[in-house]
């Protein structure tokens, strides 16, 4: 019988350079869809949401949405019949009801945390809760995986990529937020979102571009393909 490959040192950091990377990782992974599902993830744990569930594609979303009477975030257009919010951060933690179940199914977000099937443990990140997600981490040492949600879906959405490059040195215990908000900014992915997110992207933007804002550590486990969300801030590993 063949040995699993011993983990690397508990404080080793690492970013995923393709989606099978992901899968094969099993340690803790970080996910970072930076402009949608991250900041959406977060704003629903801190509006105190207690059924979050995270799906990889439509289909099982709007099947459990109705079942539970599930609010729905996504940017993918489910359909005339599906009542559906927009993954959208200022919506989850401002214009939606707090004691409903919700449902998360986006293009990228939400693939990228289902394709960490061996991973120890899940954990969403974004500049909004980098200095929680680093005190937890430094807490709970463990080999740790960025994984860019723009794998799973465009690769042009350096967005994410720049982001887990400042994480991996947050959790070095180094600030490089102002530099990766700089390099976002000239990359002319804001003015991109700007253009699909007519009705909240100002709003949005405020939040996903803020540095410290949430205090929420979302931390998904999966179970038979669905994720179910809870906040580790503040809970051991």
């Amino acid at each position: 019988m063949s040995q699993k490959s011993p983990l690397p040192p508990r404080n080793e950091v690492g970013i995923a350079a393709d989606p099978a990377e992901a899968r094969a990782w099993r340690g803790r992974g970080i996910v970072i869809d930076l402009f949608r599902f991250s900041n959406t993830i977060c704003a629903l744990v801190e509006s105190g949401r207690r059924d979050i569930r995270v799906y990889s594609s439509p289909a099982p979303a709007v099947a459990a949405g109705r079942e539970a009477g599930a609010d729905i975030f996504s940017e993918i257009d489910l359909g005339p019949e599906v009542k559906q919010y927009d993954n959208s951060p200022h919506t989850a933690l401002y214009g939606s009801d707090p004691s409903r179940p919700a449902v998360s199914v986006t293009n990228s977000g939400s693939p990228a945390a289902a394709s960490l099937v061996k991973a120890a443990e899940i954990l969403v990140a974004c500049f909004a809760n980098f200095p929680a997600v680093a005190a937890y981490c430094r807490a709970n040492p463990m080999p740790t995986l960025i994984v860019p949600a723009c794998l799973f879906y465009d690769p042009r959405h350096v967005e994410d990529v720049i982001c887990a490059r400042a994480l991996e040195q947050e959790l070095e215990g180094r600030d490089a937020f102002q530099r990766a908000l700089e390099e976002i900014r000239s990359s002319g992915r804001v003015e991109d979102f700007m253009a699909y997110r007519p009705l909240t992207w100002k709003r949005d933007m405020d939040l996903v571009l803020r540095k410290g804002f949430y205090k929420a550590v979302p931390r998904i486990k999966l179970s038979d393909g669905v994720g179910t969300v809870e906040n580790a801030a503040g809970i051991a590993a």
